[in-house]
């Protein structure tokens, strides 16, 4: 298994070393074009000096971080871009196991996911969701996990393995790879003050956390103006322009998702290839993508090329994407 980086505090001293020329790099990359998120531009010519695993220089001459140990990369003719993120999945969805699913879509340029374990916390509970995150931790890419909020999804309406409970969410949260609270799916709950619900969310800000959200009704009043007051960051289930519109426009992230089920970029990346609006707050995503959509399509290389073919410049759907 490939061996995780080490801290940056453990290595910056040779990172700074190398972007000075003191030390040499482990790797150059030359003669390609470097797509700068950051600025969102196109930078001919520039150059990338990784050493123990990181980049330690991006600029226009790399030539004296190369030594006589040196790999030389020449990328003429290619693009550099930064490794593709994607802000909202299921692992399970795909029904592997999180390191057969990096496996899958690190040659797809996949080096984030954000996943939120629910299917398996639907089975299995927090010693499921425990078994997710100790294996994501593992993997040589970013696997970060966002602690389940609703086993079951619709309480009443469907009978699950184990149940989440608030107290399950608080001990989550001091857990190393937790980032914060999966998609709240019990929006009614929310809307209405569930006393769980509203605990749940409670302990994720207490940690400093953020809470995912997920709000599945076409009502733009009251109702979502109450869902927005409960703190959710984000939402993946619009299917419209005026969902993403509405989202936005109350301080949420617009999750456009591309998935094995889920084609909702199109009906919505309209408000930024028509309206114009900040594409900061648009961010791209799957929300679930079976094996055989990894393996005959990709993943989150085919979300940005889609964006593209629905009219959005290439640089912001990188940016959606990173």
């Amino acid at each position: 298994m490939t061996q995780k980086l080490q801290s940056w505090a453990d290595v910056a001293p040779r990172l700074i070393a190398v972007a000075a020329g003191r030390d040499a790099a482990d790797l150059v990359i030359t003669g390609g074009k470097l797509v700068n998120v950051q600025t969102r531009e196109v930078l001919e010519g520039w150059q990338v000096a990784i050493a123990e695993g990181r980049f330690a220089y991006v600029g226009p001459d790399a030539s004296h971080c190369i030594g006589p140990d040196t790999e030389t990369i020449d990328a003429t003719g290619r693009y550099l871009i930064p490794g593709l993120c994607d802000g909202h999945m299921h692992i399970e969805s795909g029904m592997l196991t999180p390191a057969e699913f990096a496996a899958a879509v690190i040659p797809h340029g996949t080096t984030t996911m954000f996943t939120d374990p629910h299917e398996i916390a639907n089975v299995l509970g927090l010693e499921g969701v425990r078994m997710m995150h100790d294996e994501a931790l593992m993997q040589p890419v970013n696997i970060f996990t966002q602690m389940p909020s609703c086993a079951p999804s619709a309480p009443g309406l469907e009978t699950t393995g184990f149940e989440i409970s608030a107290e399950d969410v608080a001990e989550a949260m001091g857990w190393p790879g937790i980032i914060g609270l999966g998609e709240m799916m019990n929006f009614p709950g929310v809307i209405n003050g569930d006393p769980q619900m509203l605990a749940e969310m409670a302990a994720t800000m207490n940690a400093g956390k953020t809470v995912g959200g997920h709000y599945a009704s076409p009502d733009k009043g009251a109702a979502f103006s109450a869902y927005v007051a409960g703190g959710a960051a984000d939402d993946h289930e619009g299917t419209a322009e005026t969902d993403a519109l509405a989202r936005v426009r109350n301080g949420m992230r617009s999750m456009m998702r591309l998935g094995s089920a889920w084609y909702d970029v199109e009906s919505q990346i309209t408000a930024v290839t028509e309206r114009g609006l900040d594409p900061r707050n648009f961010i791209l995503c799957t929300d679930d993508c079976m094996a055989e959509t990894l393996v005959n399509d990709g993943h989150m290389n085919r979300v940005v090329r889609h964006a593209i073919e629905c009219g959005c410049d290439p640089l912001v759907a990188l940016q959606m994407a990173t």
